[in-house]
C-alpha cells in the first residue's frame, strides 16, 4: 500500500487538486460571496505563476518532496512514530493533527517576524478573496514551508499514508478556506466549530490588522479559538470589510514580477503583532512637566513658614501693606521683573500690570483677600524691558491677634514656559481636531467623483433602513450605471474616462439637492442615489430627470450601442422597511431593477417593487 501511494502520490494529488479546483471555482461562479474588484483573470494568470514557479523552486533546490521524506522516515525507522507501540491509525491521526499544529504556529511566526512577514505579504497582498488565493504563495515562502514539514515529519516519524492524506487535505483546504463560496449561515456556524470555513479564513486578509493578525488555523479551527487568536465576525461585516494590504492596492504591485521582488520592497511597513502607536509621546511628555510645575507649586505654598529660604529660590515673593504698596521683596522677584529692590519698594503692583487682564479680575481679587480670605490665581506680568511673563500666584492676608489685615503676602511661581506648552497642547489639540475631521471627510469621500463613497453608502444606506423600520416607512434606492463606458475608456482613454466619472457624478448630485439625499458612488462607473421621502411617482420623477440631466451634458460616445453621447441606465426600487430588511435585500432590488433597465435597451429608468 505504502509503495503504491508513494509510486502515483503526484498523479493522485494532481488530480485531486485540478478536480478541487474545478469544483469550487464553478461554486464560486454559481454561489458567489462577495462581488470581486479586481479581473479575475490576471488575478488567477499571476497567482497560478506563483505556485508553479515555487513548485519548480522545490524540486530544483530539494530531491524529494515531503512523501519522499516520509518514506526516507518510514524505511529508517526515524522518529516518534516509530519509537512508540500504537496502532498505525493512531499514528496516522496522530501525525496528521501534528501536522495541522505546526502549520498553525508556522502561520503565526510568518506575522511576528518581519523577515517571513516580508515574504507572505506576498500572499495578503491579493485584494481579492477566492480559489485561487489558495495557490498566491511566494516561492523562498513555500521553499522555507517545505523545509519546516521535512523537519516535522522527520521529528514525528510520520507515515506516508499521513503524510499524503496531509497534503492532499492541505491543498483542498486551502483553496476552500479562501474560496468565494457563499454557505448557508447555519451551517457555516456550525461547520466552523470542526474547521476553518471561508467566512472565517477571510477576516484574516482584512485591511484591518488586528483581523489580519488573527485565524491563523488552516484545518482545524480548534487552533484559534484554544491560543485565543480567533475573531468571529469582521468589524465591517463579510460584505463591508476590505481585502489585501493598503502598500499594494496600486495596478503595478500586482504584477507577477513585482511579486516576485515584494519580500524586498524597502520603506514599505508591514504589519506586526507588536507594534504601539507613539505619536501621542509629545503630548504626554509636556502634559507631565505641566503636572511636575503643579507638584512644584502646591509643595512651595503648604510649606512656606518652613522653607522661605527654599522658596526665595523658586518663587517671587513679595509683601504689600494694606494699601496695597510694596514694602518687601525677594531677589527672585527682581530677577525676573527686571527692576532693583529700590524700584519697586513703595510701588503697587501695577508697575509690572501688563494690561491684558480686565479689572473685574484685580476687584475680584481685592474683594477675596481683604475679606481675610486667601486668593489664587494666574497673572500676565510685563518686565521692565517691556517682555511678558506668567506667575501662579497665592495672596495670603495676614492679621494680628484682633483679626486685623496687617499685610499681604505673595507668592508667585513663574509658568511662562508652562502656558507655552499649554498654548502649544492647545493648538496641537485644535490641529488634531481638523485632522481628525478632515480624514472623516475623506474617509467617506470618493476621491476621484468628490462624493460620498462607497463606504459611506453603506453606512448610511444601513442606518436609513433601521430608522425607517421603526415607523415602517419606505427606502428608496436607485442604481445607475454608465452605458458602455468601457467602450468609452478603450476609446477615449482613461484620463477622459476619468473625467467623464466625475462630470456625471457633478450631474447627479445637482439632481439631488434636498436635505437627506445621498449621492455616492457605488464602484467603478456605478452611482447609487438614496433619496428622501420618494414614493414610487416621485422617484422615477426624479430618476429620469437625473437621466436626462446626464444626456443634457453631451459628453460624446462614439461608441456607444444607444446613443452618440454618455447615457445612463437607472434601476429604481422602494421597499417598506422592517426587521427583516436588510442593506442586501435592498441593493439586490435596485440591481435587478438596473439589469432589467439594460436587458430592455439602456439609456432606461427601470422600477422595481
Amino acid at each position: 500500500m505504502t509503495e503504491f501511494l508513494y509510486q502515483y502520490e503526484a498523479t493522485i494529488r494532481l488530480s485531486l487538486f485540478l478536480s478541487g479546483f474545478v469544483l469550487l471555482s464553478l461554486a464560486e461562479y454559481i454561489s458567489p460571496k462577495r462581488k470581486l474588484t479586481r479581473p479575475k483573470f490576471k488575478r488567477w494568470i499571476n497567482n497560478f505563476a506563483l505556485i508553479i514557479s515555487g513548485t519548480l523552486l522545490v524540486r530544483i533546490l530539494l530531491p524529494t518532496a515531503a512523501i519522499g521524506i516520509a518514506y526516507i522516515v518510514e524505511q529508517q525507522q526515524w522518529g516518534l512514530a516509530n519509537h512508540v507501540d500504537w496502532p498505525f491509525w493512531v499514528k496516522v491521526v496522530f501525525s496528521f493533527i501534528a501536522l495541522d499544529l505546526t502549520i498553525y504556529f508556522q502561520h503565526t511566526i510568518f506575522h511576528v517576524l518581519p523577515v517571513l512577514w516580508r515574504l507572505h505579504r506576498v500572499h495578503h497582498s491579493d485584494l481579492d478573496c477566492d480559489v485561487s488565493t489558495g495557490l498566491r504563495f511566494h516561492p523562498l515562502e513555500i521553499l522555507i514551508s517545505i523545509m519546516v514539514k521535512f523537519a516535522t515529519i522527520s521529528a514525528l516519524g510520520a507515515p506516508v499514508l499521513a503524510v499524503i492524506l496531509f497534503e492532499v487535505v492541505l491543498n483542498l483546504v486551502s483553496m476552500f478556506t479562501h474560496s468565494n463560496i457563499k454557505l448557508n449561515k447555519t451551517f457555516e456556524r456550525v461547520l466552523r466549530w470542526f474547521i476553518v470555513t471561508p467566512d472565517m479564513h477571510r477576516i484574516h486578509h482584512s485591511t484591518r490588522e488586528n483581523e489580519t493578525n488573527s485565524n491563523f488555523a488552516f484545518h482545524l479551527s480548534l487552533w484559534d479559538r484554544l491560543f485565543g487568536t480567533y475573531i468571529a465576525q469582521p468589524a465591517d461585516g463579510q460584505l463591508g470589510m476590505t481585502i489585501g494590504l493598503e502598500p499594494f492596492r496600486k495596478a503595478r504591485c500586482q504584477k507577477f514580477n513585482s511579486l516576485l521582488m515584494m519580500p524586498f520592497a524597502e520603506g514599505i511597513k508591514g504589519y506586526a503583532i507588536n507594534y504601539r502607536d507613539t505619536k501621542n509621546a509629545d503630548e504626554l511628555s509636556l502634559a507631565r512637566q505641566v503636572a511636575i510645575q503643579h507638584q512644584e507649586k502646591a509643595r512651595l505654598a503648604s510649606e512656606l513658614a518652613s522653607y522661605m529660604q527654599a522658596i526665595n529660590q523658586h518663587a517671587l515673593v513679595s509683601v504689600t501693606d494694606v494699601e496695597g504698596k510694596i514694602i518687601q521683596v525677594n531677589d527672585k522677584f527682581c530677577d525676573i521683573s527686571g527692576y532693583s529692590r529700590q524700584e519697586l519698594l513703595g510701588k503697587d503692583h501695577n508697575i509690572v500690570n501688563s494690561g491684558t487682564h480686565p479689572a473685574a479680575l484685580f476687584k475680584d481679587m481685592w474683594e477675596t483677600i481683604k475679606s481675610a480670605k486667601n486668593w489664587q490665581g494666574e497673572f500676565c506680568n510685563r518686565a521692565k524691558d517691556g517682555t511678558l511673563y506668567w506667575v501662579d500666584s497665592a495672596i495670603i492676608p495676614s492679621c494680628d491677634e484682633d483679626g486685623k489685615i496687617t499685610q499681604f503676602v505673595s507668592v508667585r511661581i513663574e509658568i511662562t514656559e508652562r502656558k507655552r506648552h499649554e498654548e502649544e497642547l492647545k493648538n496641537a489639540y485644535q490641529n488634531l481636531a481638523q485632522v481628525n475631521e478632515h480624514l472623516e471627510t475623506i474617509s467617506r469621500t470618493d476621491g476621484l467623483t468628490n462624493i460620498a463613497n462607497r463606504r459611506y453608502f453603506d453606512e448610511v444606506l444601513a442606518s436609513d433602513i433601521s430608522k425607517l423600520s421603526r415607523t415602517g416607512s419606505a427606502i428608496t434606492l436607485m442604481l445607475c450605471d454608465i452605458d458602455y463606458f468601457k467602450k468609452y475608456n478603450d476609446s477615449y482613454g482613461h484620463p477622459a474616462g476619468d473625467a467623464c466619472l466625475q462630470q456625471v457624478a457633478q450631474a447627479i448630485k445637482s439632481s439631488f439637492s434636498r436635505a437627506g439625499d445621498l449621492v455616492a458612488r457605488y464602484g467603478g462607473e456605478e452611482f447609487a442615489v438614496i433619496p428622501v421621502c420618494a414614493d414610487r411617482a416621485t422617484a422615477i420623477k426624479l430618476a429620469d430627470k437625473m437621466r436626462q440631466n446626464i444626456a443634457d451634458l453631451k459628453i460624446k460616445h462614439i461608441t456607444s450601442e444607444v446613443s452618440d453621447v454618455i447615457t445612463i441606465s437607472v434601476g429604481v426600487t422602494s421597499l417598506i422597511a422592517g426587521r427583516e430588511t436588510t442593506s442586501t435585500m435592498v441593493i439586490e432590488k435596485a440591481d435587478k431593477a438596473l439589469y432589467k433597465a439594460k436587458e430592455t435597451g439602456r439609456n432606461k429608468v427601470q422600477y422595481l417593487d
